[in-house]
Formats: structure tokens, C-alpha cells, sequence
């Protein structure tokens, strides 16, 4: 296959993998096609806008990844794209998450091809190891009035960089695999995205909910969902209910779980990919 069709292949599927996680109904306090979740400044329109002005964004750093180019082109083509989507939202902060996450991935992919190993999640995230943990860790600047370093001073929560840097352990270890068991249980796209990302509300400090709340709605957060998983989540018969009821309390308390949602687009993105080139190239 030329390049310009693997990049152009890349940049489809993390824009399909974006467009999945929105269109999963009922997901809690999180925009979805019948619901705004906890949300007033924002709806399903307002995220198509934001996906639709992300296009070529995927395909750009896939390059920029297998062209080996230095640290501060990725991260000025991110800065770049953040503008772009909040000219396409009315400044509404969408997808900053999607832009940072699923960017560093496309580049390590495009590393991957580089070095002719194959597509999967193990490989490309050691590739991002390898070759931006430093750079994440050390040379990015944080913005110290972010919501993700005001959580981190006030309670020691890491956000979506440590997440970055260290190769999205909780993808690896947790929501792909989770991701992977469901759908070959159920053969059923949906129940498999619901399925992991309540394991991924189960387990992830999320910071969004810790700034919307605090520490206590985060527990209350984790535990909502542990239960769920612990009888059986997806597997239950009424579990559109139980996660019915669970939305309602995160609405009524005002919770956003979207660390959990770019980390859900993310694990979709590594199954696809996965999926599309499961040979080395």
C-alpha cells in the first residue's frame, strides 16, 4: 500500500474511532447523540464540528512520526490543530484530550512503520516509550491553571501527560483487553464500548470528575461502576437500565467522566487498527 494511503487509512480510522465513542447512547454525564450529559455548553453538534475540523490532523502527525521529526513539531502541530477545533466550537474545549492522546499514538505508529513493526497496541505504545517519554515528561510545560495540574497540585492526581509518557498502561493492562473479551463474547460493538469504558470509570483517577466534584464523587464515581461490572455489566439482561441509573446520579451531581471517553477513543482507535493491519507492513 503507497504511504499516502496508510496515513490516509490512520487518519480515517482515529476519526471513526472519535465518532464511535460519541454515538455510544446513555454513556454517564457525557455527550451522546440523545443527551448532554452534565453538559450545558455543549452538544452532539457541537462534537461533530469539532471531529469534522480534526480531518488530515491524524494523517499529519502519522507522517511526522515515521519523518522522525523533533519533538516541538508534533507538539506546535497540536497546538495548531486545538485552534482549528476551537474555531470549529465556538472556543468549546471538545476534543484538546483526542488532539493530545490520539496524536502522540498516530506519531508512534508512523515510528512503527518507520521500523517495520507490526501495528499493535504493545508495539506502537513501546514506540511512544522509546521515543517522547522524556520529551513528555521533561520538555513539555504544563499550564499551571489547567484543570489536570490544579488536580494534581491540590491532590496529587497525574493526568493525560504521565498517561502519554508511559505508554497508556491502563489501555494495555485494562480496557483493551476488556475491549477485546466482550465484543468476541457478544459480538456487539456497543456493549463492548459500554463494557470497557465503565471499567475504565472503574479504575482511572479522572481528573475531569475530581474537578467537577472532588475526591469523594470520584470514589462514588469508581464504586457506581464497580458494581456495575461486578454484576456482571454488560452481561446482565436490564443493564441499559443500570446505566440509565448510573447517568442520572452523574448528571444530578454535575460528574463528566471524559478522561475515561479519550481514553475509551483511544482503546476503539488500537482495536481498529489492530484490526486493518494485523500483518507487518
Amino acid at each position: 500500500m503507497p504511504q499516502q494511503a496508510i496515513w490516509q487509512q490512520i487518519d480515517d480510522l482515529a476519526l471513526e474511532a472519535l465518532y464511535d465513542e460519541l454515538s455510544l447512547e446513555n454513556k454517564p454525564g457525557l455527550v451522546c447523540p440523545s443527551s448532554n450529559g452534565s453538559h450545558t455548553d455543549m452538544n452532539h453538534q457541537t462534537f461533530i464540528n469539532s471531529i469534522t475540523s480534526l480531518k488530515g490532523y491524524f494523517s499529519a502527525l502519522s507522517q511526522l512520526g515515521y519523518d522522525d521529526r523533533p519533538f516541538d513539531e508534533l507538539k506546535n502541530m497540536g497546538i495548531y490543530q486545538e485552534q482549528k477545533m476551537r474555531a470549529a466550537t465556538h472556543n468549546i474545549n471538545t476534543h484538546k484530550g483526542a488532539i493530545f492522546n490520539l496524536g502522540f499514538v498516530c506519531a508512534a505508529i508512523g515510528r512503527s512503520i518507520q521500523a517495520s513493526i507490526p501495528l499493535t497496541a504493545k508495539n506502537v505504545c513501546e514506540q511512544l516509550v522509546a521515543r517522547w517519554q522524556f520529551d513528555l515528561t521533561n520538555r513539555l510545560q504544563r499550564e499551571p491553571n489547567s484543570h489536570g495540574q490544579k488536580m494534581f497540585q491540590k491532590h496529587g492526581i497525574t493526568g493525560a501527560i504521565e498517561m502519554v509518557a508511559n505508554g497508556f498502561d491502563v489501555i494495555q493492562n485494562e480496557a483493551l483487553p476488556c475491549f477485546y473479551h466482550t465484543i468476541e463474547r457478544t459480538q456487539d460493538f456497543e456493549k463492548a464500548s459500554m463494557q470497557t469504558l465503565m471499567t475504565l470509570i472503574s479504575v482511572l483517577s479522572d481528573t475531569n470528575i475530581v474537578w467537577r466534584g472532588g475526591i469523594k464523587d470520584l470514589n462514588n464515581a469508581q464504586a457506581l461502576a464497580k458494581n456495575f461490572l461486578q454484576a456482571g455489566g454488560v452481561h446482565q439482561a436490564n443493564w441499559r437500565q443500570k446505566v440509565s441509573n448510573i447517568s442520572r446520579y452523574f448528571i444530578h451531581h454535575n460528574l463528566s467522566p471524559g478522561g475515561s471517553a479519550d481514553l475509551l477513543a483511544v482503546t476503539i482507535f488500537f482495536y481498529k487498527v489492530e484490526n486493518e493491519f494485523n500483518y507487518p507492513i
